[in-house]
């Protein structure tokens, strides 16, 4: 449902769940106003719209693709298309996260719209245009580094058997859940893959019995079962990097299992109860 949230400071319309807001500053005539952002050293030529929302800097995808030099930008209802050299991103209002040459990076918030432009995130814009953002506190800054100008494609980035393996152990496991408690699981299993006490690959993750089955699904056959689209999604955020579970290795539908007593707790999303 769509919906249109003022803070008194700024008026930004999504289409999904509300936000809260923080930090955000007031421009002269009650706007938000634009943080200085910088490009390789340089200020760009043009302004960006920009804002502070729970201590992230959002900007216009139009401004910032124009900044970053040639590009096309259009517009359908709800969402923007960038076209640019080697790149193509895809910003929908209300999505928690936007595609970039195939690949899917995380917005928590959700993508907004704020006067006719879709904002997001720019650690997730220079993400894609492969650049690097810094914060420069004592000045309240932005300084964007570029890079090669396109992230790597989701053809060379993505690992089939992984995206394969953790898209179905997120289905079976948080099918009822939402896009975060999706994600959430899929960070589980890819905690378990960088820790040197769990095995190093996604699907040895999920089939481990080291210490007992791991995972119900994988032994009960539900693993096999074709997942959601949506659980493709989370799983391909978690790969990229999205993260909801924080360090979780370990998640339960229960507040009374085995790992509350002796691991820590890190969150609860939905249905399900997180621990380090």
């Amino acid at each position: 449902m769509k919906k249109t949230l003022a803070s008194g400071l700024l008026a930004i319309t999504v289409l999904s769940s509300a936000i809260t807001f923080s930090a955000v500053a007031a421009g002269p005539t009650g706007g938000a106003s634009n943080v200085p952002i910088s490009f390789d050293g340089a200020a760009p030529t043009q302004s960006i719209t920009s804002f502070i929302l729970n201590d992230t800097t959002w900007v216009s995808i139009r401004d910032f693709a124009e900044a970053m030099g040639s590009a096309t930008v259009t517009w359908s209802p709800s969402t923007a298309i960038v076209a640019a050299p080697n790149l193509t991103i895809t910003a929908t209002v209300g999505e928690q996260y936007i595609i970039a040459n195939g690949r899917y990076l995380h917005v928590p918030d959700g993508c907004l719209l704020l006067d006719g432009s879709v904002m997001v995130p720019i650690r997730a814009l220079a993400k894609a245009y492969d650049a690097a953002v810094t914060w420069i506190p004592t000045t309240k800054t932005v300084l964007v580094t570029t890079g090669s100008g396109a992230i790597a494609p989701a053809s060379v980035f993505y690992n089939d058997n992984d995206v394969y393996w953790l898209s179905r152990i997120i289905n079976a496991e948080a099918r009822g859940e939402s896009l975060a408690g999706k994600i959430a699981v899929g960070n589980v299993v890819l905690n378990r893959v960088a820790s040197p006490q769990y095995p190093n690959t996604v699907r040895e993750v999920i089939f481990d019995k080291a210490h007992g089955v791991q995972f119900t699904p994988a032994y009960s056959g539900a693993i096999y079962n074709t997942p959601s689209e949506e659980s493709i999604v989370a799983a391909k955020i978690a790969l990229d990097g999205g993260n909801t579970a924080g360090r979780s290795l370990f998640f339960a539908n229960t507040a009374k299992c085995w790992a509350a007593k002796v691991r820590p707790y890190e969150m609860t999303i939905g249905n399900h109860f997180f621990f380090a």
